[in-house]
């Protein structure tokens, strides 16, 4: 059964120019839906390793709610594609634990580079027997913090959006069942993930 990428998108020139760049990345197995009947039925008869989602869909079943369906069946990681940057929008698919989020208007780089670190952060937590610990992009964000900088200097640092940034830490500290960075960041020490001695 092949690993599909599932583009979640009502945009028609959109949808088919992300295809497009993944197509010509090498990633072929692709498939378009803009509505949650469709990406049901697909999730039934085909594997799917990654979701890229728009939030906004139609304004009736938005790309977030859509995410949540199919992780109630299968948790499935989910990238956001988005023109949109308000709190409550973004809270909103927050709950679906997003590993990034990629604002509109987007380069084929900015996409490409985004699907490559989640793809690998996929390949690292579904290793059998491997130690649970954060990929390498989680620990240069849990350095960042143990530093003391902003989501948005975070952001800045690391040439992420500040919607990723705090879905990292969200996911972070929900993964390893924490109550706060401080936690985060006490436990990274412990366990040597970062050596804030090494810090400027």
């Amino acid at each position: 059964m092949k690993d599909y990428i599932l583009i979640i998108e009502d945009d028609v020139l959109v949808a088919e120019n992300t295809a497009f760049i993944l197509n010509q990345a090498g990633y072929l197995a692709i498939h378009i839906i803009d509505n949650l009947s469709d990406a049901l039925n697909f999730q039934k008869r085909n594997k799917i390793t990654l979701i890229i989602s728009d939030i906004n869909l139609h304004g009736v079943n938005n790309g977030s709610q859509i995410v949540k369906e199919l992780q109630n069946n299968i948790l499935t990681p989910v990238i956001y594609l988005t023109a949109y940057s308000e709190e409550q929008i973004v809270d909103d698919a927050m709950s679906t634990n997003p590993i990034a989020f990629v604002l509109k208007p987007f380069t084929d780089r900015q996409l490409l580079v985004t699907i490559q670190i989640a793809l690998k952060q996929i390949e690292e937590y579904n290793k059998p027997g491997a130690i649970d610990k954060p990929s390498s992009r989680e620990i240069q964000v849990i350095e960042q913090i143990a530093k003391g900088l902003s989501n948005k200097e975070i952001a800045g640092f690391l040439f992420l959006s500040e919607h990723t940034i705090k879905a990292h830490r969200r996911n972070l500290i929900k993964k390893y069942q924490l109550r706060s960075s401080s936690e985060l960041i006490a436990m990274s020490v412990r366990l040597k993930w970062i050596n804030v001695n090494n810090f400027g």
